[in-house]
């Protein structure tokens, strides 16, 4: 069954479908994308600092300064809403940022490190725990986590392969290896830290820079 098939479930008291004169201009901003943006961006936010079961659609609808009605007039529920963000945020993601940027490939590894810390309490990060959440939870799910995993995968497999043509990383080391150690730090990183309760166990950014950097340099092949 694929997403878009998915059974629609019951909404609940703040998800409740509206009719009546708001629910027409709001199907007259049905082609509006930057209404739709908007919602985009609070459901990306209001899923990310709330989670699935918490975040209503009448609450990111608030954030996006509409109504629920421009909501159910582009997404059929809740879960369609979360769908569509999740692909927003893929699409975003800072990984590709960094696999572009013109510096060395071990430059990039670097950032993508930082990126660990930097990016701890961004929503689009959360995104992807309340993802692995939905995988775990539906079974139809899995299949788009999984794709975007291995678009994540790939893309870290190519720079990591670039440092061994650049004679910065050792050849006898498994690139699948390293790309699997950095997609569990990436997610593994992000749920320790959005679960401290305070801050005392995280370490300052120049700190975790210079931890990166060493981790990196130990790639280097043996002289």
């Amino acid at each position: 069954m694929s997403l878009s098939s998915r059974a629609v479930p019951a909404f609940d008291d703040g998800d409740a479908q509206r009719s009546g004169p708001d629910r027409r201009s709001d199907r007259d901003d049905h082609d509006d994308s930057a209404v739709a943006q908007r919602l985009l961006d609070s459901a990306i936010n209001t899923f990310g600092d709330r989670g699935f079961q918490a975040a209503s659609v009448a609450e990111i609808a608030r954030g996006a300064d509409t109504t629920a009605d421009a909501v159910y007039a582009r997404w059929s529920d809740k879960q369609e809403l979360f769908d569509a963000a999740f692909r927003e945020v893929v699409e975003r993601r800072m990984l590709l940022l960094i696999k572009n940027a013109p510096v060395p490939a071990t430059s990039k590894l670097a950032m993508l490190g930082d990126s660990l810390l930097t990016a701890q309490r961004d929503s689009t990060r959360n995104m992807w725990i309340e993802a692995c959440t939905q995988a775990m939870r539906d079974e139809d799910w899995r299949p788009v986590l999984s794709e975007s995993l291995d678009v994540e995968a790939r893309e870290i497999s190519e720079i990591v392969e670039d440092a061994k043509n650049a004679g910065d990383i050792d050849e006898d080391l498994s690139t699948t290896a390293i790309v699997f150690l950095c997609q569990a730090l990436g997610l593994g990183s992000h749920l320790v830290a959005r679960s401290l309760a305070s801050h005392r166990y995280e370490p300052a950014a120049d700190d975790w820079s210079y931890f990166v950097g060493r981790l990196i340099r130990g790639l280097a092949p043996r002289k």
